[in-house]
């Protein structure tokens, strides 16, 4: 998560937006021998997200990211889904 969208998607809530810029990354581990995976990567631009794959070492490739799109216009907040419940942060006050 860059820096700047940090705290917002920390508390997010349905009404939230990350300002525009924001990175989203989702780093995935191979389950059988745990060597880092791909790499999924999400930036706000002006009009819409924008969906990336990387491999493990942060190099783009050929992977199709419509599904990562159809499923993220799905979210309920900003096109993301946020942190597990457990994790969340409340709202400052």
């Amino acid at each position: 998560m860059s820096p700047d969208a940090r705290e917002r998607y920390a508390a997010l809530l349905p009404v939230t937006t990350l300002p525009e810029g924001a990175v989203v990354t989702a780093f995935h581990q191979h389950v059988d021998t745990g060597k880092p995976g791909p790499i999924y990567v999400m930036e706000k631009r002006p009009s819409a997200w924008f969906f990336q794959a990387l491999d493990a070492d942060g190099r783009p490739v050929e992977h199709t990211v419509e599904l990562c799109q159809r499923c993220h216009a799905e979210a309920p907040a900003d096109s993301l889904f946020g942190l597990p419940k457990e994790r969340r942060k409340p709202p400052e006050k």
